[in-house]
Formats: C-alpha cells, sequence, structure tokens
C-alpha cells in the first residue's frame, strides 16, 4: 500500500494529504481493524474519505462474489488496490484470506460514479508535461497574490506547491533582508578586490541585479551578489586579456557581464536547465576545492602587507609570496591575522553542532553552548555579521595605528563617490576586448558555474522547506540580474551560499529579502563611499578568505580514495590543472576526464556469471553458493547493449561456456539475463544474431530471458527472435519460465513465445498513450525480475 501525499483528483483538498483516509497497510501490520475503511492507492493518487465511504459498499459485493465468506477480503486491480475490511473476528488477518480478483472494467465504472477520472487516466498524469504558464515568466504575478492571502484569509489549495512548509512572513522578510543587507555591504566591497576591479563596483553589481532577481528569480530564500567563486572566475578571465588598469577592467567585467546574460538567458529559454547535470558532482569538488585554494593564495599579501604583482596562474603567485615573505609588515600582519583568527572561530564554533557536541569539544566546551540562552543567540548574530565586525575593527585599528604613528598599512584608497551610473557594457574598449576568444569561453564557463552554484545553495533551502523552484526560470532570472549588472559598471553575480544561508537563519520567506538587502546596499553607495577609503586592505582579506575556505572539500577527496578510484583520478586532474592554469581550464578538464571515464565504463559495463539462490539469481562472485543450471549458463550485463560494449558480452558468453566445459559440464543453453538491459542498439541486435548462430555450430541454443516489455518488442520487430529461433534458441520475458523450459527436453516453447509476439500491438498502444506511457496491457505484460546484487 502506497503512502499518499498529492491532493485528491476529485475535490483536491490536501496536497500532503489532508484528507487521505487511514492506510490499511499500517493497520494491517498491526492486526485487524473493526472500523470499515476503503484506501484507493494507486501510485500515488487517493480518493477522499467521503468518495471511499460511497463506493464502499459495491466493492464489497464484487468481494463477496469472487471469495469465500471470510468476513475480510483484499481486491487488487491491476495496480490499483482496493481493500475492503469489515468487522471481523480477532484472530483473523489480512494475510489468511486477502484474494486478488482482476476487474479492470469494473474499477473504471465505480471511479466513475464516484466522481474519479477512469484508471486509465490516473496514472498518466505521471507522464504529462507541465503546462506552460505566462506567469511562469514573472514570478511576482505568483507569489505577491500568496504573501497578500496568508495575510488576509490563508493559502489556497493551489498555492501548496509553492508554498510548501514556508508560510510567507512579512517580519521575517524585513529582519533578514536587513541582516543580510548589512552583511552584503563590506562583502561585496571585498569581493571587488578580489577580482581586480575598483572596490565600489561591488556596490554597484549588488544594488540593480538584486532587485532583478526578485522580479523574475523562484528561490525564494537566495541572496544574489558577488561570490567569491564568480569574483575569481571574473578576475581570471581578465587576467588573460591582458588588461590591467581600471578602465579597460571595468569595460571587460561588465561585458562579460552581459555574454554571461545572454547565454544563461538562451539556456532557460531553450528550456535546458538540466545541461548542467553533466559536470560530475566529484569535478565540481576538485574545482572547488581548486578555486578556493587560489582564492586564499590571493589574499595573503594583504594580510602580510607585502606587494606583489597580479599574477594570472596560482603558482606564480606561490612563487611570488615566497619570493618577498621577508618584507611582512608586521603592523598589518598582526592586524590581518587577528581578523582572520576571529572569523574563522566565529565561523567553525556556530557550525559546531548540538550542544553536547559542543560540550565535548575541546575549545567549544568554553563558549556558549545552550542556543536558546541569550549568549548563545547574541554571539551567533556577532558570528552571522561577522563581515561587518571585521571592517568596523579593521577601520577603527587603522585608525590607531594612524595615531599612534604607525606607518605602511595599506588601504583601500581612492573610491570614486559619484554614485550609480548607467552605460553601454565594455563601451570603448569594443576592439581591445573583443579580439579574444577567451572572452567567450570565460563567459561561458561563468554562466554554467554561477547557474551550479545558485542552484546548490537554493535547491538545498528549497528542499528543506518542500517549496518548488523552476531550474530553467532560474536561468532567465540570472541572465536578467547579470543584463543589469553590466549596464550599471558591475560584474557577473550569481546566489551566494554564505548570505543566503543567514538570510534562513533570520526568517526569510520570499524574494522580498532581497529587495530590502538592496536597497541597503543602494544606500551605502552614496553615504558610505566616502569613508571606505580609509579601511585597510587587511581587514577587507580575511572577509575574502573566510569565504574562500567552504570551497575547500578535503573530505570528497577521502571518500573517492577510499571506494571509487576512477573519480580519485578525475579529481586530481581537474585540480592540478586548475591550479596549473586557470580554473576554467581545470573545469574543461575535469569535465574531459569524467566523459572518458564514463565512456570507459560503458564499454567495460559489470558483467557476471550468475547463479540461482532462494528464488533469486546472484552473481556468482558474491554468492558462490548459488546454483547454476545442470545444462546452461546464464550471464548477465548491467548495461545498456550497444556497439561500445555489445563485443565484450559475446566474447564474456563463449567464455563462461568454455569455462563450464572445461568442468566437464554438457553446455546446451547460453541464457542472457536482460533484466538489466533497458536499451539495445541494432550492433546489438546484429551481435545476438551472430551469437545465436555461432552457439548452434557448436550444437547449443541462445535463450535471451527476463526482457523488459519494450526491449522484447524491439527484438521481435527488428527480426531477432525469427533468427534467434531459426537457430533453436528464444526470447522469454520471465527468467524463471526460461529455467523451467531448459531442464525439460519436452517443453513447449511456444506459450513464451506468444507472449513476446503480443508485446508488439502493446508497443504500438504504448506509443499512441500520452506522454508515451505504458498501457494496461503493457503493465500486464511487464515481467517482475529477480532482484539483483
Amino acid at each position: 500500500m502506497m503512502s499518499c501525499f498529492p491532493p485528491c483528483f476529485d475535490c483536491h483538498h490536501g496536497t500532503f494529504g489532508s484528507c487521505r483516509p487511514t492506510s490499511l497497510a499500517r493497520d494491517a501490520n498491526k492486526g485487524p481493524t473493526t472500523a470499515a475503511q476503503v484506501t484507493v492507492a494507486f501510485e500515488g493518487t487517493i480518493t477522499c474519505e467521503d468518495k471511499a465511504a460511497g463506493i464502499q459498499e459495491e466493492l464489497a459485493a464484487l468481494a463477496a462474489t469472487n471469495a469465500s465468506e471470510k468476513a475480510q477480503k483484499h481486491v487488487c486491480v491491476e495496480e490499483q488496490a482496493v481493500v475492503v475490511t469489515s468487522d471481523c473476528p480477532a484472530n483473523l488477518k489480512l494475510a489468511d484470506v486477502s484474494e486478488e480478483v482482476q476487474a479492470p472494467s469494473l474499477a473504471n465504472e465505480l471511479d466513475e460514479e464516484a466522481g474519479l477520472p477512469p484508471l486509465g487516466v490516473k496514472w498518466q498524469v505521471l507522464y504529462e508535461q507541465k503546462p506552460f504558464s505566462p506567469k511562469s515568466l514573472f514570478p511576482p504575478l505568483i507569489w505577491i497574490p500568496q504573501y497578500w492571502r496568508t495575510y488576509h484569509g490563508g493559502i489556497r489549495e493551489e498555492d501548496r506547491p509553492y508554498v510548501g512548509e514556508l508560510p510567507f512572513s512579512l517580519k521575517g522578510d524585513t529582519i533578514a533582508g536587513l541582516t543580510v543587507g548589512v552583511m552584503l555591504v563590506p562583502q561585496c566591497l571585498a569581493f571587488a578586490l578580489l577580482a581586480g576591479l575598483p572596490i565600489q563596483t561591488g556596490l554597484y553589481s549588488s544594488f540593480l541585479p538584486l532587485l532583478v532577481y526578485a522580479l523574475f528569480g523562484t528561490m525564494r530564500q537566495v541572496q544574489t551578489g558577488p561570490t567569491a567563486l564568480m569574483c575569481l572566475l571574473t578576475g581570471q578571465a581578465l587576467d588573460s586579456l591582458g588588461v590591467t588598469t581600471a578602465g579597460p577592467r571595468i569595460a571587460g567585467a561588465t561585458l562579460m557581464a552581459l555574454l554571461v546574460a545572454a547565454i544563461s538567458i538562451l539556456l532557460g529559454m531553450l528550456r535546458v536547465g538540466g545541461v548542467v547535470n553533466f559536470i560530475s558532482h566529484t569535478v565540481l569538488s576538485a574545482f572547488s576545492t581548486a578555486a578556493g585554494i587560489t582564492i586564499l593564495t590571493s589574499q595573503i599579501k594583504d594580510v602580510l602587507g607585502i606587494k606583489i604583482p597580479r599574477s594570472k596562474y596560482w603558482w606564480e603567485t606561490v612563487k611570488d609570496l615566497v619570493l618577498t615573505v621577508d618584507e611582512t609588515h608586521v603592523p598589518t600582519f598582526i592586524m590581518g591575522l587577528t581578523i582572520l583568527v576571529v572569523l574563522l572561530t566565529l565561523k567553525y564554533w556556530k557550525s559546531a553542532g548540538s550542544a553536547e557536541k559542543r560540550g565535548k569539544h575541546l575549545i567549544w566546551r568554553f563558549f556558549p553552548k545552550n542556543k536558546s540562552s541569550l549568549a548563545f543567540r547574541s554571539l551567533k548574530l556577532v558570528a552571522d555579521l561577522s563581515s561587518l565586525l571585521a571592517v568596523l575593527t579593521g577601520g577603527l585599528w587603522a585608525w590607531a595605528y594612524r595615531a599612534a604613528g604607525v606607518e605602511g598599512v595599506k588601504l583601500v584608497g581612492t573610491v570614486q563617490t559619484d554614485g550609480l551610473t548607467a552605460g553601454l557594457p565594455g563601451e570603448g574598449y569594443y576592439s581591445e576586448l573583443f579580439g579574444d576568444s577567451t572572452l567567450f569561453v570565460s563567459a561561458a564557463t561563468i554562466a554554467v558555474v554561477g547557474f551550479l552554484e545558485s542552484v546548490a545553495v537554493g535547491g538545498k533551502f528549497a528542499a528543506m522547506s518542500k517549496y518548488i523552484f523552476d531550474p530553467n526560470q532560474e536561468l532567465i532570472a540570472l541572465g536578467l540580474a547579470n543584463l543589469a549588472s553590466s549596464f550599471v559598471s558591475g560584474f557577473p553575480v550569481t546566489g551566494g551560499f554564505s548570505r543566503s544561508a543567514v538570510n534562513v537563519t533570520f526568517g526569510a520567506t520570499s524574494l522580498l529579502s532581497v529587495v530590502i538587502s538592496s536597497l541597503l546596499v543602494l544606500l551605502a553607495v552614496y553615504i558610505l563611499l566616502p569613508a571606505i577609503a580609509l579601511l585597510p586592505l587587511a581587514s577587507m582579506a580575511p572577509i575574502i578568505m573566510q569565504g574562500a575556505i567552504v570551497f575547500i572539500d578535503v573530505h570528497e577527496f577521502q571518500v573517492a580514495f577510499r571506494s571509487y578510484p576512477g573519480e580519485l583520478l578525475v579529481m586530481i586532474a581537474t585540480l592540478i590543472v586548475s591550479l596549473a592554469l586557470t580554473v576554467k581550464e581545470g573545469l574543461l578538464a575535469g569535465f574531459v576526464c569524467s566523459v572518458l571515464k564514463t565512456l570507459y565504463e560503458i564499454a567495460n559495463p559489470n558483467l557476471a556469471l550468475v547463479g540461482e539462490i532462494q528464488g533469486n539469481f546472484r552473481d556468482m562472485r558474491y554468492f558462490p553458493q548459488a546454483q547454476q543450471a545442470p545444462n546452461a549458463v546464464v550471464v548477465r550485463m548491467d548495461a545498456q547493449v550497444h556497439f561500445a560494449n555489445s563485443g565484450k558480452l559475446k566474447d564474456f558468453v563463449f567464455k563462461a561456456v568454455q569455462v563450464r566445459e572445461s568442468m566437464g559440464t554438457k553446455i546446451d543453453y547460453a541464457v542472457i539475463d536482460g533484466k538489466s538491459v533497458n536499451s539495445i542498439d541494432l550492433t546489438g541486435c546484429q551481435m545476438l544474431e551472430g551469437l545465436a548462430e555461432a552457439l548452434a555450430g557448436r550444437k547449443q541454443k541462445l535463450v535471451v530471458a527476463n526482457l523488459k516489455a519494450p526491449i522484447a518488442a524491439l527484438l521481435h520487430t527488428t527480426g531477432v527472435q525469427k533468427h534467434i529461433q531459426k537457430y533453436g534458441g528464444q526470447l522469454c520475458l520471465d527468467l524463471h519460465e526460461a529455467m523451467e523450459l531448459i531442464t525439460d527436453p519436452a517443453a513447449d516453447w511456444g506459450p513464451a513465445a506468444d507472449k513476446v509476439s503480443g508485446l508488439v500491438e502493446t508497443r504500438g498502444l504504448v506509443a499512441k498513450s500520452p506522454g508515451g506511457s505504458m498501457s494496461p496491457k503493457a503493465r500486464q505484460a511487464e515481467p517482475v525480475g529477480a532482484a539483483t546484487p
């Protein structure tokens, strides 16, 4: 019996099952029930209590005419399970009296009387595509009315997928927006320095892009803006173009944002948000680790108070640091190191876990542990606003140095204070910037990585609160945000993890919090810019370094080392190339390596000699006690059968036959267990024909069994079945049936062959079904295969 969370088809009560009747599957485990119940469960769809009660008598009558006079009956209509119970003796259990009746026509009639969609319609909903709605292109048309209804009459049932378990809260959005806005100002300034851009461009990239994202985004708790990873990619791309002065770098950054916008919007309009799934998790982990190492290294100079040229490659930066480390400015180093230690302490304390874990920790035991205490909440607020703490501390520290006559502390310096200005992206530098294809490659990389970063952040919080978002619309929203950034002297932006986490912590429930944060940034543009010139670089660098540490993922390398050697090689290649060249080339190298690894695995699938144990067919390597057929070998390939691996399957079959024969066993049949095969191409079909013919030359026959319905129908229509039968072999839908026929010399293979032939008509019905979904006939023909280790 299946759980029931989607809404009722008839009354649409309760997306989360507010109207679902009691599940008999649960009650049956406890013993017999005395209350008359009806539960209709069909792939997650149920009827309401009142509708179920309305058909109880007819179902009971059906059960009574097809079973004994026992009080409890079980009627199973195809995959729609209808359970009827009535008062019964305490010693009567459901399993003792259950009976199955195939009655789809009656089920349709009962559904019709109950006001439900017919059986043949209900399950097809699973395969239907969501219809396009113009509102999806401008999400505020969806969530603003829901916001209003939260405070005026309550949300509607159709709102639940969007609201999830996170009801809208104006108070939460306001507090979160103000808090993140205070946090964003120092962060965006620091990230601009990471990209090698004038510090005010960080503020420019944190106002209009946020407003635009709020109008078009669907991830309710994501805070967009500059991030360490995007700024690193932007800075390295500008370094590759050879632009070093402020004017060309700003022009290059705006042009980069424009290209990122165009690529993102195009991908979103083409509805290919899933294209990013072709970059594996291991590649992204290694790429992020390399990015974190690169960012950390680039900021050491500001903490040490030394001056080295901006380098294109990570190893050049390391070399310059080693050669100039003796020039460390001690007062600057003391300030920078102190701020960095405080930031990291607050960061790791905040994520230290439960009070019990904190109490056992060597250091955190001396910090507040009770999450409900005022001391804990106060310190957590300080940790959330640690970026602001770093800037204020650094500013006061630098003032104290000046007052004490300490010289040599490097400050941000001159800052343009004209406020926001609009302009064309790349204006005045088109010929200089467009002459290099690196710009386009870098923009494509930034677009993909930015989308991945944003969806990884927003998707996590959406899953936690169980509300939906549209990845394709996210591409469009990020594209439009970057488009806005390109016209206000900004650089590429995306969703940031640390700010989004704080946004969630302080109760954000909608993108209204993003709007509030952007307005704070706008105030900073016109009020704080003059004061920013006096901030020491040693107070900005720790902010960047704190964010960079998040990207370094040693754990993934450890897991790959222990369990996935192939993945480890891909990760190492990605890391090495990223550090030797740039992270852009590292990402490309990781992608190529992961594709080559995938191709290798496709061409070399798992091939197994299987035997029977307790009714299941298992790999003999892991279950040596499994019994093999006396006159046959059974092999299984856990992959699609196509041109890259069909030869391997053929060779393995011959080798398995030869090994059994060398042990003195006479082999009459070679059986291929097709349970794991869900696709086969023409090369695979030709391989089966050739294998059948070759085995016939050895006076042996080929049997292909345990086939999925579409594969069996395909082998029939391509003539493979007739070719195999010509040489004495057969196709069979069920492996157990095939083994019984193999062991009986007088067995009639006709019925098994007829089942395969009958699937041709079924396959036609499948093709005509909505969305290519499987018809009732196909479901009846689909075999239930043995479990696989």
